[in-house]
């Protein structure tokens, strides 16, 4: 029989299901390279929970150990983190965030912690909930995954120099295949056809055009996939 829980609980229990386990792995490498560069576990936790983007957390490492200025470390991290700003821009949509008399803090505060991942999940359980009951949802589900990540990114800082070295690779190769898993699971078709399109298309056109292959894979299987999507819409309005 199928349990009814509450916004919030259902949101705590998402978080330590699939979408905790599969960024704790990443955040447990993220752990373990931070270690080896030389930061020390309060900076490591900090840029987790100030960064929340994996991204962002590598590039702060990479240059931070270096001793690049300040400025444009901040600049740099902020450049690599803005490619979320429309996600962040539809999640907030999506939880319809003004019609809630919450303080504009607490706006910010959400807004910051709007991840693929909570994007995704908020995608998948738009349906499942009343508008006004998602932010509650999310609530729950940024709780978990908080917590979960801490705990595995400062397992992986304690791990960091009994583990063979190229356990520092696990980010690079496990949020990509997450975040594709993610998207596979997505109730609209479209996400679906633009990740399936563009992991084809990027590795095809790889060898002739190398980095650019990345960004060409996404704005075709993008493409692709909002003009199914128009298809089938305007397929159904014909019906």
């Amino acid at each position: 029989m199928k349990k009814n829980y509450s916004p919030f609980k259902k949101g705590i229990l998402t978080g330590f299901g699939f979408p905790g386990i599969g960024m704790s792995a990443a955040m447990f490498g993220f752990g373990v390279f931070a270690g080896e560069a030389g930061l020390d576990l309060y900076l490591t936790v900090g840029s987790l929970i100030v960064l929340w983007s994996m991204p962002g957390m590598v590039i702060f490492v990479s240059l931070y150990t270096v001793g690049t200025p300040i400025f444009l470390l901040f600049t740099t991290v902020l450049l690599a983190n803005m490619r979320q700003f429309f996600l962040v821009l539809s999640g907030m949509t999506l939880m319809n965030i003004h019609s809630h008399k919450i303080p504009f803090i607490s706006k910010l505060l959400w807004a910051h912690l709007i991840s693929p991942t909570g994007w995704a999940e908020l995608i998948k359980i738009k349906n499942e909930f009343q508008e006004k009951e998602l932010l509650s949802f999310f609530r729950g589900l940024s709780l978990a995954l908080i917590t979960i990540n801490t705990f595995t990114t400062i397992i992986g800082f304690k791990l960091y120099d009994i583990l063979p070295t190229d356990i520092v690779s696990i980010p690079v190769f496990i949020m990509p295949l997450y975040i594709t898993i993610l998207m596979l699971r997505a109730v609209e078709l479209y996400y679906r056809v633009a990740v399936v399109s563009g992991g084809i298309i990027g590795p095809i056109l790889y060898p002739y055009i190398g980095d650019w292959s990345i960004i060409i894979g996404g704005l075709v299987g993008g493409t692709l996939g909002l003009l199914i999507n128009y298809l089938l819409k305007k397929g159904k309005s014909n019906a």
